[in-house]
């Protein structure tokens, strides 16, 4: 089966006239960049790819609290979605990985990390040269630079698209009841407080907070990463895209459903404060919360 797509990637690759981009490059690393995606052998155990936990069909997140990498290893975390990330964002909970348009470092992340693919990225070379359609694929697309760069390269590429496609896309659901989502929206930017950390693009300001979350994993939140103790325990503002297709919520994935996320905030949410809506207030938020 992988041979007839890596075989049907090829000759997409090559029919640069069917392409609908003004560029056909750009048509060739999308194709490219989606084969690799999808292709669990640059793992360390074969089996793990990216789309392994950034399902296509969940906004590019996953169902699972936390998913499991490479050689049954549960990630660090709850995989979030991919599908219209802010390019200038601070990548990972903690802000560890710098933003999409810096580079390919988020790619690098991800392949390597323990929990995640575990691949050692000093074998990439050698790895594509065992696929040579691969290797052949990448050299067009790159003439100049090596194969593991060029594999970097071309999923950050793809990465960038899903990003640009999801930010022009309408990604809510036609609302069943428009008053319902009206009252909800003016909640969500006004008493309920929701927009002063979900504004601007993605619904994120990008910004860090301790939500007092019951810390199951032992999760030291940006405080790994600015090593400072009054950071313990504050993670980035999610995206808030795709909600209906991205549960379970929060950084480990301990909130199921979005109804679970605002009893939180109704009990007290730390440093994002308390919120306390009545039972009407709530489905009226999570009306709205479904058309994001």
């Amino acid at each position: 089966m992988l041979r007839l797509k890596l075989a049907h990637i090829l000759v997409l690759v090559g029919g640069l006239g069917a392409c609908q981009s003004s560029d056909p490059t750009d048509h060739d690393q999308f194709v490219l960049g989606q084969a690799l995606f999808e292709d669990g052998r640059f793992s360390a155990d074969g089996k793990i790819s990216c789309a392994s936990c950034h399902r296509p069909e969940h906004a590019f997140a996953d169902t699972l609290p936390r998913s499991i990498g490479a050689f049954g290893r549960e990630t660090r975390r709850n995989t979030p979605t991919l599908w219209g990330l802010p390019t200038d964002l601070p990548l990972m909970a903690d802000g560890g990985v710098p933003p999409l348009r810096s580079g390919s470092l988020s790619v690098l992340a991800a392949l390597t990390a323990h929990g995640d693919m575990a691949f050692d990225p000093r074998s990439l070379n050698q790895k594509l040269k065992a696929y040579p359609m691969y290797h052949q694929l990448l050299g067009r697309l790159y003439p100049s630079t090596d194969p593991a760069s060029a594999y970097l390269r071309t999923l950050h590429r793809y990465l960038l698209d899903l990003s640009e496609q999801g930010r022009q896309a309408s990604t809510g659901n036609t609302p069943l009841d428009p008053p319902l989502v009206a009252k909800g929206k003016a909640l969500f930017e006004g008493e309920a407080g929701c927009f002063r950390c979900h504004n601007g693009e993605g619904k994120t300001d990008g910004a860090f907070y301790n939500l007092a979350l019951e810390n199951r994993t032992k999760e030291e939140g940006r405080a790994a990463i600015t090593l400072k103790e009054e950071d313990r325990g504050r993670l980035r503002t999610p995206v808030l895209l795709n909600l209906g297709k991205t549960a379970p919520y929060f950084h480990d994935g301990q909130a199921a459903t979005l109804r679970n996320v605002l009893e939180h905030y109704q009990h007290g949410a730390g440093e994002a404060g308390r919120w306390q809506g009545d039972s009407l207030q709530k489905e009226a938020l999570l009306a709205y919360l479904l058309t994001l």
